[in-house]
């Protein structure tokens, strides 16, 4: 038969009633009712009288069906927002087994905008179930329910609608009000659950109906199948494939108990009667073929009031077979039976449902004298798959490969438990590349106090085989990394840190002992999942780590430490007692991890003054310090503050010195002493501290007075070329000033390339036109280094000088054939000029740079030109 729709979308709820009552007989037609329906009296009933106007419902019960009329009987409530689809209702009459009679009202939406207290309700239909009194109860009607139908509601995949269904019974009807719901279906057919019967008896809605969802249609073309009996209990498969994910009815709720492995427990069902239609749906892998069923019906330890079922259905998202016992198994206690497919079946989804049953006589007649409460019991639903009888070293085994079969071993064992999961992890090591990493997948199902040991042993020696890999031989260049990450070590990455906070003991003894790249690996992983857990660990790594793992350790402790979630720890590990305890490198490494955080540590400023502080002082100790006392100097310490000053200024090592002007570009109170630091003798430490002045100025710091004066100055006469050529930078970054101005433009005599293109980017960024000319000049020199050429162009883009548009149109369509680099650059810079000042003749100037045999890298730079905004005034 055709897959059932309703498994790949989330069904049109108006849809899911119509295939249920496809296998019902609803009477009437679908036109407006106008006249009104009289349902005639039957025995122990009376009769009704029903119309539908456009303002509502009236009905009226009669002795007798001749005088019977609607006027002046019950006006039937109606909500609000049904009221306008009355014009369109009808009324069906239908005629219960006993012969009593109810009306069924239909008031579709389809249509229509939804009503506001019924979301979605376009397409489906509000009812309600009418019937006149029994005799001697009363005159007025008897609404036994009225609702939205076809109605979905609830987040996808666990929608939600009501339901009225009518069930032939050969002339006559049975009547059922349920739910549809989108989690509980046989293999994605829809089935209506908690049902309640209309009782012709009472007249009024019993719970507890079973009800076959199964569409007669589909019944009757199911493959026909004879269970047959073992007289001795088959092997219990090591492996169970089968996993009940939910039940139309089950007494206790314990429906999980048809497929546990255990034959003192079952499943039965709990509904009224034999049980009809009731069902329990497994989910399965479509990796595994299912070659038949084993089956096992009465429990050891017997049900109260069990029955075995004489036929069922078994059901497949596209398949349905009708299995037939030969005999009432609740007679042959210790039997079990055997049910063979025709072919082997492959499906995510199974479903068993019942049908007949070897019940007592009246059992499925609700209201019968003799009827007794009978539970249809299945004890055990197996699936039979060719791996029947293999052990789980065997199924590890054909994960070899990655094959068809190595899937379905995998399936298997994912669904298997705890013993799959360790006999996965026993028999990784010896699996090729294809069976680990179908054995991960059953790992994965695990625990992660299961996984966790597992996947950070893959973290170390993963770790280590990449270092290895990128390591070289004595005497040769280093390898590249892998393109790829190894999977193996990706997966178990991404496995701990699902995991989380669990896998911190593990991660914490590979930092403490492992090697120096399964530390490392683990420090990274332990950092990012417990950062508070990962400080005292990685302090107390840091003591005997040296050169590139204290680096990466110290890296990792960074990371950790700028976790809100640290934060208690941090403060901990500074207070002073604390601190002293451990070495003197962790101390340092834990300031220095903390970062530009530090101020805000609490305890952070005497952890450092205890360093600082301490005598004797070694070069590295005062090194180190330089950037934690940065970060507290911004936050307000002062004697951070002074403890950098006197190292920018007196210490007598230039390296610290250096360090100094380095971490001081920050902290505005220094830009003083960063002027005076260049001077300072030594040409490193000049060179680190007028950068920090040009870092200052560029983030819009006000530099102290004399700083463009003593910046001209190195700009003029030190001998260093970096120095001067920072100094130019510096003055650039700064606001114009004249003087400033003057000695950029004298160093464009300067004769390094370097200090002169810095000059001139100085001067574009001051917009220095009173030096356009001396600008002009180097764009026009020919004989000009080609970047000294280029960033002249583009400080007299800056300028505005309109006088050279002609000058750079040349150079743009030169570079559309150009000679060489020279032209290449010119050009690009011209463009860059052009955009910038945008005469308004800008797109005849570049056209011909726009067309096809233009080279596509230039072609893009002259339409960037031409949607640049002018910045300058015309």
């Amino acid at each position: 038969m055709s897959r059932s729709p309703f498994r790949s979308r989330r069904p049109r709820v108006g849809a899911v009633v119509g295939v249920i009552a496809a296998s019902s007989t609803l009477l009437g037609n679908a036109a407006a009712q106008v006249a009104p329906v009289v349902l005639p009296p039957a025995a122990g009933q009376q009769a009704l009288a029903v119309r539908i106007d456009p303002g509502g419902i009236t009905a009226r019960a009669c002795p007798a069906a001749a005088a019977c009329a609607p006027d002046g009987g019950k006006v039937l409530t109606v909500p609000s927002d049904v009221a306008p689809l009355l014009g369109g209702a009808r009324v069906v009459p239908i005629t219960l087994a006993d012969g009593k009679h109810l009306a069924k009202i239909e008031a579709p939406a389809a249509g229509k905008p939804a009503p506001a207290s019924a979301p979605g309700a376009a397409g489906g239909s509000w009812a309600m179930l009418v019937a006149a009194p029994l005799a001697g109860k009363g005159t007025e009607p008897i609404v036994l329910w009225s609702g939205w139908t076809g109605v979905a509601t609830g987040e996808h995949g666990e929608g939600r609608s009501d339901a009225v269904v009518v069930e032939p019974l050969g002339s006559r009807s049975r009547v059922l009000v349920g739910q549809l719901r989108e989690d509980v279906t046989i293999c994605g057919r829809p089935a209506l659950v908690g049902a309640s019967e209309v009782d012709p008896r009472t007249m009024t809605l019993l719970k507890g109906a079973s009800f076959q969802n199964l569409p007669a249609e589909e019944r009757r073309a199911a493959g026909k199948l004879v269970a047959e009996r073992r007289e001795a209990d088959a092997a219990a498969p090591a492996f169970r494939l089968l996993r009940p994910t939910a039940a139309s009815s089950a007494v206790g709720k314990r429906f999980a108990e048809i497929a546990d492995g255990d034959p003192k427990t079952a499943w039965s069902e709990g509904k009224a009667g034999a049980g009809r239609g009731e069902f329990v749906s497994f989910s399965s892998a479509d990796e595994v073929g299912i070659t038949g069923l084993g089956l096992r019906i009465k429990p050891q330890d017997g049900v109260d009031g069990g029955a075995a079922p004489r036929t069922l259905f078994v059901a497949t998202p596209d398949r349905l077979f009708q299995v037939s016992l030969p005999e009432d198994a609740w007679l042959k206690e210790p039997a079990g039976y055997e049910v063979k497919l025709p072919e082997e079946i492959r499906a995510s989804c199974l479903a068993v449902v019942l049908d007949e049953a070897y019940a007592p006589r009246g059992a499925g007649d609700r209201g019968a004298p003799s009827a007794p409460e009978v539970r249809v019991t299945i004890a055990e639903v197996t699936a039979r798959t060719a791996f029947d009888g293999q052990g789980s070293g065997a199924l590890v085994g054909a994960l070899a490969g990655g094959g068809e079969r190595s899937r379905a071993a995998a399936a298997l064992l994912a669904r298997s438990g705890p013993e799959a999961v360790e006999a996965a992890i026993a028999g990784y090591d010896k699996l090729d590349a294809a069976g680990k990493q179908l054995a991960r997948g059953v790992i994965d199902t695990a625990p992660c106090a299961v996984q966790i040991p597992f996947f950070t042993a893959r973290l170390a020696s993963g770790a280590a085989t990449a270092a290895r890999s990128t390591s070289a031989a004595p005497g040769r260049a280093p390898r590249a990394a892998a393109a790829e990450p190894d999977p193996e070590l990706h997966h178990a990455r991404d496995r701990i840190r699902r995991c989380g906070r669990a896998a911190a003991p593990a991660l914490a003894e590979i930092v403490k002992g492992g090697a120096a790249t399964a530390k490392v690996a683990a420090a990274r992983e332990l950092a990012l999942v417990a950062p508070a857990e990962a400080i005292p660990a990685l302090l107390d790594a840091l003591a005997g780590a040296r050169g590139a793992t204290r680096r990466d350790l110290r890296a990792a402790l960074a990371l950790a430490a700028r976790s809100e979630r640290a934060a208690p720890v941090v403060e901990e590990e500074v207070q002073i007692d604390r601190l002293r305890a451990r070495p003197e490198g962790a101390q340092l490494d834990l300031l220095r991890a903390l970062g530009p955080a530090l101020g805000r540590v609490k305890g952070g400023g005497a952890a450092f003054q205890a360093l600082a502080s301490a005598a004797p002082a070694p070069f590295e100790r005062r090194y180190l310090l330089q950037a934690p006392a940065a970060a507290l100097a911004r936050a307000g310490e002062a004697p951070a503050e002074a403890y950098l000053r006197a190292s920018l200024r007196k210490d007598a090592d230039p390296h610290v010195r250096l360090r100094a002007a380095e971490v001081a570009a920050e902290v505005p109170a220094l830009a003083p002493d960063l002027l005076a630091a260049a001077s300072d003798a030594d040409v490193r430490v000049r060179e680190a501290a007028i950068v920090a002045l040009s870092r200052a100025a560029s983030a819009g710091a006000k530099l102290p007075a004399g700083a463009a004066e003593a910046l001209s100055a190195r700009l003029a006469s030190d001998p260093w070329t970096f120095v001067r050529g920072g100094a130019a930078l510096a003055i650039g970054a700064m606001p114009a000033t004249p003087a400033g101005d003057r000695a950029l433009v004298g160093a464009l005599a300067d004769p390094s390339p370097e200090v002169r293109r810095h000059a001139l980017d100085g001067l574009g960024a001051h917009r220095a036109t009173a030096h356009i000319e001396a600008v002009r000049d180097r764009a026009e020199d020919k004989e000009e280094d080609v970047e000294v050429r280029a960033r002249a162009i583009l400080a007299l883009g800056a300028m505005c000088d309109a006088s050279s548009v002609d000058l750079w149109t040349r150079l743009a369509l030169r570079a559309k054939a150009p000679i060489g680099e020279r032209d290449q650059r010119l050009g690009s810079a011209a463009l860059a000029a052009l955009g910038a000042v945008h005469p308004a003749d800008l797109p005849a100037r570049l056209k011909p740079l726009l067309d096809k045999d233009t080279p596509h890298g230039l072609r893009e730079t002259a339409r960037a030109a031409l949607a640049a905004a002018p910045q300058c005034r015309r």
